[in-house]
């Protein structure tokens, strides 16, 4: 299997920690990392890709090129249950890699799913739908053959130690996202919590508050990245406090947004959704594609329920279509 030559390989970041670029093939985002520590007792990998062999010829590459082989791992770490940063653990496991952890919401998140992937499909289209927006066609959503379910060695709890690294329980993007503390560099590896210059997306929840969540978490590591942070997407970069102040300016300013949108009165998500601008280039909803309307619609939904679980708009609900107005 060939390695796209175009994304970087292994990076030495210093301080017992490499940087491994794992390919996504066909994704705008073109890579996730996975970040390798030393450890007493071997090496941890944090999160590994997706399943697919061009990911496991770029992770067994850039352990070689750090002189490092996949028998030196001796955990896999997953900051959360999505397909791009957990679908690999499986292959990994019987490769014989001796531990995996993550966390137990996720890890139910990914069991369920499993026996349910139709079903959940269906019932997220007819969730849309309610929500005013019907998507043309079903797809698979990239998931087809790239994940399976790989049941952990060890769940990690808010504040558990897994070698040098301390979980730190952060809900919004998943139920169970984990940021991890590097005890050693005071470095964080923050998964899909905190991401530059990409915002993370919001999921679609039957229950809870997922915006309300990201964002009490979003405060609960601030000042916990001196020594910079390392981002499941993208680079590296210094200053996390820094990127959690503009991610919590956006959001409140996207909260303006919906709320003015609703001042011309009752709505539902897919046409507030339609009415706000999308991405850091502020392109039309209409200018997406399908996938990505989805996104949009959903974080849309993430917004309204935050602003409804807050008593600060009404939430209209019928078996056909949920609206939303402001309370007067």
């Amino acid at each position: 299997m060939s390695i796209d030559t175009a994304i970087p390989g292994a990076s030495d970041l210093g301080e017992g920690i490499a940087q491994i670029r794992l390919p996504m093939a066909g994704n705008p985002l073109r890579y996730i990392n996975g970040y390798v520590l030393e450890d007493d007792d071997g090496l941890t990998l944090v999160d590994c890709g997706w399943k697919a062999d061009d990911v496991l010829s770029a992770l067994h590459a850039g352990l070689h090129a750090l002189g490092r082989e996949l028998a030196d791992v001796k955990r896999v770490v997953i900051t959360h249950h999505h397909f791009d940063h957990y679908g690999l653990a499986g292959t990994l496991r019987r490769a014989g890699v001796p531990e995996l952890l993550m966390n137990p919401r996720d890890y139910a998140r990914a069991a369920l799913f499993a026996e349910s992937h139709a079903a959940e499909d269906h019932a997220s289209d007819l969730w849309l739908a309610r929500n005013g927006f019907t998507p043309a066609e079903a797809g698979d959503e990239g998931f087809n053959g790239r994940w399976e379910v790989s049941e952990p060695t060890r769940l990690l709890a808010d504040g558990d130690r897994a070698g040098r690294l301390e979980a730190i329980w952060t809900p919004g993007h998943s139920p169970g996202h984990l940021c991890l503390a590097d005890t050693r560099s005071g470095k964080l590896l923050t998964g899909d919590h905190v991401l530059d210059p990409i915002t993370p997306h919001m999921w679609r929840e039957t229950d809870g508050d997922p915006l309300g969540d990201y964002l009490a978490s979003l405060a609960k590591v601030r000042g916990r990245g001196a020594g910079g942070a390392l981002p499941a997407h993208g680079e590296p970069f210094p200053d996390l406090d820094r990127r959690v102040a503009e991610l919590i300016a956006h959001t409140q300013a996207r909260e303006t947004q919906v709320i003015a949108a609703l001042a011309a009165g009752s709505a539902d998500a897919g046409e507030i959704a339609a009415w706000l601008p999308w991405t850091r280039r502020n392109r039309a909803f209409a200018d997406l594609g399908e996938f990505h309307q989805q996104f949009a619609v959903s974080e849309t939904i993430a917004h309204l329920h935050h602003l409804h679980v807050r008593g600060l708009v009404m939430r209209e609900a019928d078996p056909a279509r949920i609206r939303y107005a402001l309370v007067a």
